[in-house]
């Protein structure tokens, strides 16, 4: 989506909500979820839970505070409850992207970077223990 579009607003919540409801991060009647968040820059995320109200705004508000850089500027992960499901939301140079992945244990390339992960070699020791978990526990 266009950063100059004047509907830019309107057309990422709408599309986050569509793609996330569709693909499963949550469901209409359970619309919690996993928030990544980050306390202190260098530090390891964690994964909080939320609820989506029936007031929201991801990518205005929410990407103004914890889950971007400014207003419709988003830099987010979310995760179903049952680890299925992720929702990332980014800012390039003109465009703003929301993507899902869905059956992340199955996914060969996700898996080689959780590898990756869990060596140490990157990352805070808690995510290196998190992807080790996880590589672990599929």
């Amino acid at each position: 989506m266009d950063i100059k579009d004047p509907l830019l607003l309107e057309k990422a919540n709408a599309e986050w909500y569509r793609l996330s409801l569709e693909a499963g991060l949550f469901a209409e009647a359970d619309r919690r979820f996993l928030v990544a968040i980050t306390a202190e820059e260098g530090g390891p995320s964690q994964w909080i839970c939320v609820e989506l109200q029936d007031s929201w705004d991801i990518m205005g508000r929410g990407a103004s505070s914890l889950l971007g850089s400014g207003y419709c500027r988003p830099e987010f992960r979310m995760l179903s409850l049952d680890g299925a499901v992720l929702s990332c939301g980014t800012t390039w140079q003109s465009e703003v992207s929301v993507f899902v992945l869905k059956s992340l244990n199955r996914s060969q390339v996700l898996r080689k970077f959780a590898e990756w992960v869990a060596t140490g070699d990157i990352g805070h020791p808690a995510e290196s223990f998190a992807a080790r978990r996880w590589l672990d526990n599929p």
